[in-house]
């Protein structure tokens, strides 16, 4: 995946963005998504990521808006 999204790039840049604003909108779930599911693969930088931001979902420091 991260040849198409340049080297997670926009996952990370989304990451990041949750974890500053300190919530994750409807939207950038969806894209995120879409992200992952973009070529039914995920590599070790992406794993992080995700990693990265549901452990921060997990200990309070995002809240997940509907």
């Amino acid at each position: 995946m991260s040849g198409t999204f340049g080297n997670g790039y926009q996952l990370s840049s989304l990451v990041n963005q949750c974890i500053a604003c300190k919530h994750i909108s409807q939207q950038a779930y969806q894209y995120l998504a879409q992200i992952l599911l973009a070529d039914g693969s995920i590599d070790e930088q992406e794993l992080q990521e995700i990693n990265r931001l549901f452990d921060a979902i997990k200990a309070g420091q995002i809240r997940v808006l509907h």
